[in-house]
């Protein structure tokens, strides 16, 4: 009898999850971490973080990767950001753009003549301020992936902002989860990877308080990858990235740093 569900076995489900492609961080140590070589398609991944731990940066060097060729194992595809909270800055993101097709220049020895005005526009932005915005926006998500089909990758930086204010913690945690359960589902449809960046806040125990992720632990099990990323007290230090959470990889530390040209190894 056609039940009409397709079943998987085990072995299948696994393929299925570890042969996508991933996007690169450019830090070697940081995508070894990941399991994938990278970000993965058809999932949900949680940057967080206190500020200036570089959430935004990865976002940002993420931007330009899903640009790589196809030539040297890339997507060349596009990517949407979605700015809550004002973090995105153009010139930044010029500057880590700009290496990126340098460096894929070098590697195809001059057969790479994608110049930067070009890429730029394999970049969409969408500035949501506000939960009103956010919520309007997130709507609409499905109908412009389908009219922008080389979307392989979308930014939410940061998905806390929207939800600070004006909303009931029952009415966050409902609004928050169906849309994060619209985000994989979409993810997972159109092989899409999305990465989300997520705040800190201060949990009070009986004794002290404890520096966590936003949204509690019914959050923490929304995204398939958790990584939380720490950053010294020289500015100029090496960064480090702990993996919290994957379906695939077990939990490491990884040590990058962040350069004029973007995210790369120490």
């Amino acid at each position: 009898m056609d039940t009409g569900f397709k079943i998987f076995n085990a072995t299948e489900i696994w393929k299925r999850e570890t042969s996508l492609p991933a996007i690169p961080t450019f830090s070697q140590k940081l995508d070894n971490i990941l399991g994938t070589d990278g970000i993965p398609l058809g999932s949900l991944t949680e940057l967080l973080g206190l500020p200036g731990t570089g959430k935004t940066q990865i976002c940002l060097q993420l931007c330009a990767a899903v640009q790589i060729p196809e030539a040297l194992g890339g997507l060349n595809a596009q990517a949407l950001y979605i700015d809550t909270n004002t973090n995105f800055v153009l010139n930044r993101f010029r500057e880590i753009l700009s290496a990126t097709l340098s460096k894929c220049q070098k590697l195809l020895d001059g057969q790479f003549n994608v110049g930067e005005d070009e890429a730029l526009k394999n970049l969409h932005y969408v500035g949501a301020f506000g939960l009103e915005k956010f919520c309007a926006f997130m709507y609409q998500l499905p109908k412009l992936l389908a009219e922008k089909s080389k979307i392989r990758l979308i930014i939410i930086d940061s998905i806390t902002f929207p939800f600070k204010d004006g909303i009931t913690v029952k009415q966050r945690t409902g609004l928050l989860f169906r849309q994060m359960a619209e985000l994989q589902r979409l993810a997972v449809q159109r092989q899409i990877a999305v990465v989300l960046t997520n705040e800190m806040s201060t949990r009070v125990g009986l004794s002290s308080g404890a520096v966590v992720g936003a949204f509690g632990d019914a959050w923490a099990h929304r995204c398939n990858t958790r990584v939380l990323l720490s950053a010294p007290d020289d500015p100029a230090g090496d960064r480090l990235a702990l993996l919290l959470k994957s379906n695939i990889a077990p939990e490491a530390v990884a040590p990058f740093k962040i350069t004029s040209e973007g995210i790369r190894d120490v």
